[in-house]
Formats: C-alpha cells, structure tokens, sequence
C-alpha cells in the first residue's frame, strides 16, 4: 500500500536552458547533479533569446507542467535549487547568479534604476528586474499573463535592446527584463530572488558574489 506521500501527485518541472555557446565541464556536471532528477528537460538553441524563451513557455503549457524552470548554459546553481525555489510557492522567483562583465560580480537584479546589492545573504529580496539565468516561474503565471507584443508576436519575452528610437529609452531591456517589467507593471506579482540559491556564472572565469576568478571546474552543490 503507497505511503501519503505517494498519494500526492508530485509536481511537474520542466527545465529549458537557453544555450549560446559551447559548455563547460562545471555546467555539464552542475546540470547532471541537479535535482529533482524526473524534470523534463529542453534545450534552447538556434533561434533568438525571446523566440527561444516563449516556445518554451507554450511547451510548458502543452505539457502541463506545474512550473518552468530557465537555466542559462553558463550558470551552475545550487544541486537543490529548484525544490528551494519551488518550497516558495510563489508565481514567480529566481535565485540570485553575478554578472561576468563590467561590473564585474554583482547580482543581476536591479532595483530603482541600479544594479542590487543592498541585501543580506540568504534573504529573499523583491526587485524590479531580474536575469532569467536561473528563473522558475508557476505555470499560473503563464497562463494569466497579457501579451506583451502581439503585434511582433511576442507574448512573454520580447527583446527589446535594438528598439530604441521605436520605443521609449526605458523600454529598450533584453527579453528576461521586459518579462519582469511587464509581469511587475502590468500584473502585480513582485520580483522575488532567494539569494541563498547563489549559482556560479561560469565561462573562461567565473562570477560570484564579490568575487571574479579563474573557472573551478567542480559543480555548486
């Protein structure tokens, strides 16, 4: 006879990682040693960041997943990051990962107007903006959200830094930043990033907190 736990339908991942480039061995074995192991995974390549992110999105809603998860190519998270994101039940948070350029190892979130900094590690912050390197987002969310651009066929992400001119100064973000301005303006759900889920932002160096150093090839666990 199942025990409760089994009773209960788990809930369903599915992870899609945005891939630009070639991999290092530290993201190939941060995403083999990243639980739950049943997560669906997708990859995302060839096409542009924000066509990519929103067939993502309807794969998500096509497949009844319960949350979609965004893991960057260049981004090690924490082996449990996704069940701690997922224990905050909320529509939509990310962990908190450091820029690899200038500046140089500061999180990439930002809050009036600013990159963020003023935080105690391990708090959950709300900001205004967050990166989509290692976003989990509850399928509700998805669901409910307008479109942002039906005239360009954009309905989540939509890339923006090249519309200047087109539109307002303040529009003109990548397509993770839009999501966060039209999911902050437009519905109401704030920003929230668990910066105890702190993942590596790896290349040929790596970003962390305060810190900018040669690559380790080891996964964050």
């Amino acid at each position: 006879m199942p025990g409760s736990w089994e009773l209960v339908r788990r809930k369903s991942v599915l992870c899609a990682f945005l891939h630009v480039d070639v991999t290092s061995v530290a993201w190939s074995l941060g995403l083999r040693n990243l639980l739950p192991p049943e997560m669906a995974m997708m990859p995302i390549a060839g096409m542009p960041y924000d066509h990519g992110r929103n067939v993502a999105c309807m794969k998500a809603l096509e497949c009844g997943a319960d949350y979609l998860f965004f893991l960057d190519s260049d981004v090690v998270p924490p082996r449990d990051a996704v069940l701690r994101l997922m224990a905050h039940d909320k529509p939509l948070i990310s962990g908190m990962y450091c820029r690899r350029s200038p500046p140089h190892a500061v999180p990439v979130m930002i809050k009036n107007g600013t990159w963020f900094t003023a935080f105690r590690p391990g708090e959950v912050v709300e900001v205004d903006l967050v990166g989509a390197g290692c976003l989990l987002i509850r399928r509700d969310l998805l669901e409910k959200m307008p479109p942002q651009s039906p005239d360009r066929g954009r309905h989540w992400f939509d890339w923006r830094v090249d519309c200047a001119g087109i539109r307002p100064q303040g529009d003109c973000l990548s397509e993770d930043f839009t999501f966060c301005k039209h999911v902050r303006e437009r519905m109401g759900i704030p920003i929230l990033v668990d910066t105890s889920v702190h993942c590596k932002h790896v290349g040929l160096a790596q970003s962390t907190l305060g810190r900018f150093e040669p690559c380790e090839t080891t996964p964050v666990t």
